[in-house]
């Protein structure tokens, strides 16, 4: 476990073989945990969830609680990972229950710190301080300043919630003072990284420069690739905001590097939000626009990643279920047949005992086709809710990507795609799950996606275009339709508060849209060179202040290789005029 931490995967999965060659089932389930961390590690949570399950399969009735206690452990933070928070919550009880068995204050401080965690990520803030109290009094008692510094971490990301800048910055300082206490460098790392966070939530860039510097000082001295993403990361967004552009871009870039060396896709994709963002508040809009480009390329390539993997998972289910009926129809087919042949051989002695058994046979035959029929129908329905799952966003019901890029080769099968795309992004997004948690996130698409549909006609195409975008295809239609929906949309969306639990929560998008073909020279385009025009529009309006519609009225391009030039630098077109834009703002949130 340490090595795949340390960034060993080589050595952690030796150690992972010589465990496999032992005898002990134990040693075995050990190695198999193994390699669900270093997989996780990696970022591919589904296959180190996969693991560890069947790592808790292999578990013998008598086997050591400990390794059951930290199996549930990893199993718990992989949930989490991945959205299943329920799940995750079990899993965090069963260790919580392990740990009671250990009597084991230690253990029993981890789970309930975990459960806390959980509990702030789903916006159940009661239950989280509940939590963190019952772990604090483990915690008291313990007395290790590591174990206390975890504590105050935990309240500290608890008052972060509650948006009680002062309690929180108050407990990330008492972290970072018992982690100095511990004296362990991973710790003082990770809590430096945490209360730079809190600086920077702050405004105040310089403390924040001050404390990521020295963690990414200390990342680099106990070779921790995985803080260095995030300390250098935090210590380039400072830099930026204090007006030092270059360094904070090197450090920055230094980041996305490692993150895609390390193969962490995810962490790739969240960086290059908080750079454009940081980027753009420093006036830097040609960087600005550059990054969240490289986001929006990287999150799309995330998405189909995840798509395929639910496709693949599904797949495999049905395979599944499909072999398991076809060997229960065999093994039905095999007794059917054995009784036939012990027919014939008593035919020649009791031709009324014969008859009897071929009224038994004729009626299993009837039995048999009833169930085959019953197994066609099953297997037809399962068919189609598999087409179904592969066409529809699970969260919202949208269509996905998958249905989109179907729909439109038939569309345009006649060559260049004629009609509108709208692209459209929630605002400052990963700020509320940063403040509300994933669950308030997940509610806020939800209601946009709801209000997106309430919007727009029966025949208008709406999809889930991944994370926190939608896209829209519309027939074709004038420039002045075309604006007026653009504005019904941004009102659509922000005209009320979104409600998640007791709180209200203000949302509003920023569009980029285009009929096609391109006016004034009607050059033919497929939609997916469509779409990336609507998604530099997009990003000019994210650029102009967001809550605003960016819509492209013209572009001067005969041909395929001027469209290249523009697109490769759309701001200096737009200012050069050889793309007109129109831009519409949308009223203050509600």
């Amino acid at each position: 476990m340490y090595q795949a931490s340390a960034n060993q995967p080589d050595a952690a999965l030796a150690t992972a073989a010589t465990l496999d060659a032992l005898a002990s089932q134990d040693a075995k389930t050990a190695a198999l945990i193994i390699r669900a961390n270093e997989v996780r590690l990696k970022g591919d949570l589904s296959r180190a969830l996969e693991l560890a399950d069947q790592a808790r399969a292999t578990l013998s009735a008598k086997g050591d609680s400990r390794q059951s206690y930290r199996l549930e452990m990893m199993r718990g933070a992989l949930l989490l990972e991945l959205g299943r928070q329920a799940d995750a919550l079990a899993a965090y009880q069963n260790a919580l229950s392990l740990a009671e068995r250990l009597n084991s204050a230690v253990r029993q401080f981890r789970a309930l710190d975990s459960m806390a965690t959980l509990f702030v990520d789903a916006g159940e803030i009661d239950k989280a301080v509940e939590a963190n109290l019952r772990a604090n009094h483990y915690a008291q008692a313990i007395t290790e300043p590591a174990i206390l510094a975890q504590s105050w971490d935990t309240r500290a990301r608890i008052a972060a919630f509650q948006q009680d800048r002062d309690s929180e910055l108050k407990a990330a300082r008492s972290a970072l003072e018992y982690a100095r206490k511990a004296g362990e460098p991973e710790r003082i790392e990770t809590m430096l990284i945490n209360l730079g966070d809190t600086y920077l939530k702050l405004g105040r860039y310089a403390d924040a420069l001050e404390v990521t510097s020295e963690a990414v000082r200390i990342a680099r001295q106990i070779d921790d690739p995985h803080g260095l993403i995030v300390a250098l990361a935090n210590a380039g967004q400072a830099q930026i905001r204090l007006g030092r552009l270059e360094e904070g871009r090197k450090n920055v870039e230094e980041a996305l590097s490692t993150a895609l060396k390390l193969d962490s896709r995810a962490h790739y994709a969240s960086l290059l939000t908080e750079y454009g963002e940081a980027l753009e508040a420093a006036g830097d809009y040609k960087n600005a626009i550059n990054a969240y480009h490289r986001e929006r390329r990287a999150s799309k390539a995330l998405a189909e990643n995840s798509r395929k993997s639910v496709l693949l998972e599904l797949d495999a289910r049905y395979q599944t279920e499909r072999k398991q009926r076809e060997i229960e129809l065999l093994n039905r087919d095999n007794a059917l047949k054995s009784a036939q042949l012990h027919n014939r051989t008593l035919q020649q002695r009791v031709w009324l005992l014969a008859a009897g058994l071929l009224t038994t046979g004729l009626l299993a035959v009837a039995l048999l086709y009833r169930r085959v029929r019953d197994a066609n129908q099953q297997l037809s329905e399962s068919n189609r809710m598999l087409k179904v799952r592969s066409e529809r966003d699970a969260l919202t019901g949208l269509f996905n990507r998958r249905y989109f890029q179907e729909a439109m080769r038939t569309r345009s099968a006649s060559g260049g795609f004629v009609g509108g795309l709208v692209l459209l992004d929630i605002d400052h997004f990963k700020r509320i799950n940063d403040t509300h948690g994933h669950a308030a996130g997940d509610a806020v698409i939800t209601a946009v996606a709801r209000r997106l549909q309430d919007t727009m006609r029966e025949s208008d195409l709406v999809v889930r275009w991944g994370g926190e975008e939608f896209l829209i295809a519309v027939g074709p239609m004038p420039d002045e339709q075309f604006d007026r929906l653009a504005e019904r949309l941004l009102h659509a969306v922000s005209r009320e508060p979104i409600h998640y639990g007791e709180q209200q929560l203000s949302v509003t998008i920023s569009i980029g849209y285009a009929s096609f073909p391109l006016a004034p020279g009607h050059l033919p385009l497929e939609w997916e060179r469509g779409i990336n025009q609507v998604d530099m529009a997009l990003y000019i309006a994210k650029a102009q202040g967001r809550n605003r519609a960016c819509g492209i009225r013209a572009v001067t391009a005969s041909n395929e290789a001027e469209l290249d030039e523009i697109e490769r630098s759309f701001e200096s077109a737009w200012r050069d005029g050889r793309v007109e834009l129109g831009l519409i703002a949308g009223a203050p949130a509600a």
